[in-house]
């Protein structure tokens, strides 16, 4: 049996600490429930359909993405660190982290797309909606 050394529990209590916290700080910036009606709400209406899909895009740009690509810069920083002097394995995590980021911005870049594509055609005056992204029930 082999005896773990005192410092490496340290540094895996430290990596597990910083795993955990982490995604608990961005997931405080998620508020709200997803499903806007029932229980205390009141009954649901159709316009909540909308809201509903409305919260789960917000979950995903706001909270879900951003954990998934710190994840991923995190193993890829892991990667790395474990590469050595193996230039495959360093190509291997800069893959890993460019992928994270490219990803990210290609997420953010089709909202953006979708924001403008939709302001052109004139969803806001046709529909009376203003924002078109701000939706709520009466």
């Amino acid at each position: 049996m082999k005896i773990q050394n005192p410092k490496s529990k340290i540094q895996n209590l430290l990596i597990i600490t910083f795993l955990i916290l982490i995604p608990a700080s961005v997931f405080a910036i998620c508020e709200g429930p997803i499903v806007p009606c029932g229980g205390a709400g009141g009954p649901c209406q159709f316009c909540d359909i909308f809201v509903l899909i409305d919260n789960i895009i917000k979950l995903i740009l706001t909270c879900l993405a951003p954990i998934a690509v710190g994840l991923m810069i995190v193993i890829g920083g892991f990667y790395f660190l474990a590469a050595g002097p193996s230039p495959e394995k360093v190509n291997q995590a800069k893959s890993v982290i460019t992928a994270a980021i490219i990803g990210l911005v290609i997420v953010f870049i089709a909202w953006i797309f979708l924001n403008t594509f939709l302001d052109m055609i004139g969803v806001a005056t046709w529909t009376g909606l203003g924002n078109w992204w701000k939706i709520s029930c009466p």
